[in-house]
């Protein structure tokens, strides 16, 4: 097992003097390898909080993350016994906004500035460089860049680059295809989709779309109100009646087929996950 929460409870101080609860009990493990999953839940549901646990940026007020076989408990960095960067390597965080990872004045130096952090030499880190940039979908000519001068989606794919460039065994992106355009969106799913495929790397996603959810991610987590509500397959969670509980949406694809049914006065012998799969079913019925 990769990482494993239990009885995980964080909380902080909130303007008003008293302390909020961003995560309440949570009990999680997640796998190294085969598994693409996504993290959904409301604005404030602890989303973003959960996975700073994930790579140890924050710890447990109470309970404990065990991350590769070392536990992190609230007095961990306390203790001095813990080096944290060696999990902060296999456990690569993407933040939501590039910007908070771009700091130097060329890409290349952007993307090898983790990899050199942990001990790689300064040519096998721009040896990694080249490769990665390819595995983001860019040219070597943007090494020689300032990430400054990119557009948002350049950008999050240099900011990617450079978490993969320290091989890390878990990829976790909170919001990575927010504000880009359908076509940018879906390039970067497929992004996603090859290395959880190509690399083998278990790669977990913070989302609001739940059309992602329900066409790319082998597990769904749910949170709300900082408890892990949900934690299972997709095609499950969309079946439930607590969505509305949990103010999710319905994927389109999924809506499209209840109304195709309603009108129809059917019931599809299965339930599609792309217009191409519904439009079979339909040809089997009419």
């Amino acid at each position: 097992m990769a990482i494993k929460f239990e009885q995980v409870n964080f909380s902080y101080p909130s303007f008003d003097g008293t302390n909020f609860s961003a995560l309440k009990d949570i009990n999680l493990e997640i796998n190294e390898f085969g598994e693409f999953i996504t993290l959904i839940g409301e604005t404030g549901s602890g989303k973003s909080t959960l996975v700073q646990h994930m790579n140890a940026l924050v710890r447990p007020t109470t309970g404990s993350v065990t991350i590769y076989g070392i536990k992190i408990e609230n007095d961990t960095k306390k203790k001095g016994k813990v080096k944290l960067n060696p999990l902060r390597q296999r456990v690569g965080l993407v933040f939501q906004f590039p910007e908070y990872q771009l700091f130097e004045e060329t890409v290349l130096k952007d993307i090898i500035f983790g990899p050199k952090n942990f001990g790689v030499s300064n040519e096998d880190a721009i040896k990694r460089a080249k490769e990665v940039i390819k595995h983001v979908g860019l040219d070597e000519e943007y090494l020689k860049r300032s990430p400054f001068n990119l557009s948002g989606g350049e950008k999050k794919r240099v900011s990617i680059a450079g978490i993969l460039a320290m091989e890390p065994d878990i990829l976790v992106l909170d919001e990575p295809t927010s504000g880009l355009d359908p076509k940018g969106r879906d390039d970067l799913l497929k992004l996603f989709t090859d290395i959880h495929r190509k690399l083998n790397k278990t790669v977990i996603i913070i989302t609001h779309d739940m059309n992602t959810v329900y066409k790319y991610a082998s597990r769904v987590l749910v949170m709300n109100d900082g408890s892990l509500v949900y934690d299972g397959k997709p095609t499950e969670l969309f079946s439930t009646n607590n969505i509305e509980n949990w103010n999710l949406d319905i994927p389109d694809i999924i809506s499209i087929t209840r109304q195709l049914e309603e009108r129809l006065n059917i019931k599809f012998n299965s339930q599609p996950k792309t217009i191409e799969d519904l439009f079979i079913l339909v040809k089997e019925v009419i």
